[in-house]
């Protein structure tokens, strides 16, 4: 009889075990940086360089390459002709650039922010565990290139981290949010609203329901202003400010429980 309930008690254990191992917890990682203009090498005149930001899963994630899988490309900024700047993105990528953002070599010195809704390129969920952002930059005709590794826990606790500025990459946030702690413990609108700063059209991709939202310019004067309608399942909206004036900006979205406010620049 004893060794029937020890037998009993591994099973669940096991069981139990591998439930948390195969967990695929949804929620929204968002990853803020700057880079920084270079001074040297053969773009130094205008400072353009090329980059790639990836989501790669690893057992454990550490600061530098080891051993990992790719899971989705979030950013790549490089002309065709020169690909070969950004070689161990497309190694490890395969060029794979599902639910990316993408264009040539960039020249934007502001800060960029990319999100991930903790999915492959076969848009599933994947399993909770350890992660990584990988961000890839090369400039000088790729005669110079960093590379940094952001580890990070993907799960049901929120995982926020401010990692150490270097040269190459300045003013980095990184938050992994889940949504089951969203929604078990806030109800008030919870959203991500990128990119800050915008040139004029953002993104707002909603964390639990949306009722109204309205632009609020720095002298309180509401300059837009629209009720989500509750029969249309929207998890994002995208809004075009490009005809307003640059400067900062309020985002108020709100439903019953609430209003939440998010700071935005639009620089043009």
């Amino acid at each position: 009889m004893k060794k029937i309930i020890l037998n009993i008690i591994g099973l669940f254990l096991i069981s139990s075990l591998s439930a948390q191992l195969n967990a695929q917890t949804a929620g929204t990682l968002t990853f803020t940086f700057t880079a920084p203009k270079h001074t040297t090498g053969n773009y130094e005149t205008n400072g353009r360089y090329v980059m790639a930001i990836w989501i790669e899963s690893c057992t454990p994630c550490g600061t530098t390459a080891g051993t990992s899988t790719f899971v989705k490309t979030k950013l790549k900024r490089c002309g065709s002709s020169i690909a070969d700047h950004i070689a161990t993105w497309t190694s490890k990528s395969g060029g794979s650039v599902v639910d990316a953002t993408s264009g040539a070599t960039s020249t934007t010195f502001t800060t960029q922010t990319v999100t991930w809704n903790g999915t492959n390129v076969a848009g599933a969920v994947v399993t909770d565990g350890s992660y990584r952002v990988v961000v890839l930059e090369a400039w000088g005709h790729g005669t110079a290139t960093a590379t940094r590794y952001f580890p990070f826990t993907k799960g049901t606790a929120t995982d926020s981290q401010t990692p150490t500025a270097d040269t190459n990459l300045t003013a980095m946030t990184l938050n992994w949010t889940p949504a089951l702690a969203v929604e078990n413990f806030d109800t008030t609108p919870s959203v991500v609203v990128y990119p800050n700063p915008s040139k004029g059209v953002i993104t707002i991709d909603f964390k639990n329901e949306v009722k109204n939202i309205k632009v609020v310019n720095v002298m309180g004067q509401v300059v837009y202003n629209e009720t989500i309608d509750a029969s249309y399942a929207e998890t994002s909206k995208k809004l075009d400010l490009s005809t307003y004036s640059s400067g900062v900006y309020m985002i108020n979205v709100s439903n019953d429980k609430g209003t939440s406010t998010y700071k935005v620049l639009l620089d043009k």
